[in-house]
């Protein structure tokens, strides 16, 4: 396996002189007027959102962001061998914490291929607030996009892909949450500003709640769920795809299964739009990939029943930031050797003491997992 971070975001290119699209508008849209997605090969375009429309959104959405921190100076920097030695880390270990990836010196870093030239990037949050973003490129070059963090992490993320060519075969979204959906929906505005990203989405597949639910379930993040399926709404025929238990998605040679149904209590518990996240687990080149979203323990045991003893994968991305998500008994059946932390470091080291992240590090340890990529390390890639 080979990993490698990444500390400073790439500068932006802007293209001047770009030649707009104009194309009629194919759909309606749920309360205000959104932006649109191309079909395959086409760019994504604008179909008219009013000025004010457009501006309330934003303001929306930025509010719910979290502050910026200062621009990273990557892993190596922060963490450098001179400064923490072989000795250290394994008394930290002795002390109950794990180490990470990128905490290792890099001559015991395990480089061995997994992925068979595929490649998957858990990208670092832009903010001081905890995200999860994912791109696996496939082996001949094709991109999947998982969740994408902020609103704040829009501008980076869309580097990425643009980096890659600009068009994103398959983009999975797990909930609703602004720290999972607000780099979307900040890409969609923008087309429906006028603004060209040179970004194309041929499906966006997911199962979102109803505005109705969330008015009762989670009033806090009412607004982002309004405005993702606003936009989604938008789009054209084919583009949005509803997932449900049991479906594959295939995109190039990697196989994407979806995991369980929604869970949607209906008694009103402690956020319970996590609880309603959608698992995917991709087969990459025979190796497995599961993501769990922001599940915690109620929708973690009603993945668990309806999987029954088919959780085991290779990889697990940790429920909820590795804190708060799901029971030990989900990890103890999916049963990985790696594990995915989109994780900051306040949470990783539980500062203030009020998350269980230490109680997920000790159920890893059980695992005897060895290998914990950890986004407070910075981007993180596996190939």
């Amino acid at each position: 396996m080979e990993e490698r971070q990444m500390g400073r975001r790439r500068s932006r290119k802007r293209k001047k002189g770009r030649q707009k699209k104009c194309y009629p508008a194919i759909a309606a849209v749920v309360f205000l007027t959104a932006g649109v997605v191309g079909l395959a090969g086409h760019h994504l375009i604008s179909s008219g959102m009013e000025e004010k429309a457009s501006s309330q959104q934003s303001a929306l959405l930025q509010q719910s962001s979290a502050p910026r921190q200062d621009e990273s100076t990557g892993t190596e920097s922060a963490k450098t061998e001179s400064t923490e030695s072989t000795a250290a880390k394994e008394e930290q270990s002795q002390q109950g914490d794990l180490i990470t990836e990128g905490e290792k010196p890099v001559s015991e870093r395990d480089t061995t291929p997994l992925l068979g030239g595929a490649e998957l990037r858990m990208l670092q949050s832009q903010t001081k607030g905890q995200m999860m973003s994912f791109l696996l490129k496939t082996k001949s070059g094709k991109l999947i996009v998982v969740d994408g963090g902020r609103w704040d992490d829009g501008d980076y993320l869309m580097e990425q892909i643009k980096a890659e060519g600009g068009q994103v075969s398959a983009w999975f979204l797990t909930h609703a949450h602004t720290d999972h959906v607000g780099a979307l929906l900040k890409l969609l505005t923008n087309e429906s500003d006028g603004i060209d990203t040179g970004i194309t989405i041929d499906h966006i597949y997911y199962n979102f709640a109803s505005v109705e639910w969330y008015e009762k379930h989670e009033l806090g993040d009412l607004g982002t769920a309004m405005s993702i399926l606003q936009q989604l709404a938008a789009l054209p025929a084919g583009v949005c795809q509803t997932v449900k238990r049991g479906d594959e998605i295939s995109v190039d040679d990697v196989v994407v299964q979806v995991m369980n149904d929604r869970y949607e209590p209906e008694e009103v518990g402690e956020r319970d739009g996590n609880d309603a996240s959608m698992a995917y687990r991709m087969i990459v080149s025979g190796k497995s990939i599961l993501f769990l979203g922001d599940l915690q323990k109620k929708g973690g045991e009603h993945l668990l029943e309806q999987a029954g003893g088919g959780l085991k994968s290779d990889m697990v991305q940790m429920a909820h930031h590795g804190q708060n998500g799901v029971n030990e008994d989900v990890y103890d059946a999916i049963d990985p050797s790696i594990c995915l932390w989109p994780t900051p470091q306040w949470l990783w080291d539980n500062e203030g003491g009020s998350y269980t992240t230490p109680e997920t590090k000790e159920w890893v340890k059980k695992l005897n997992v060895k290998r914990n990529y950890c986004t407070k390390d910075g981007d993180q890639v596996i190939r």
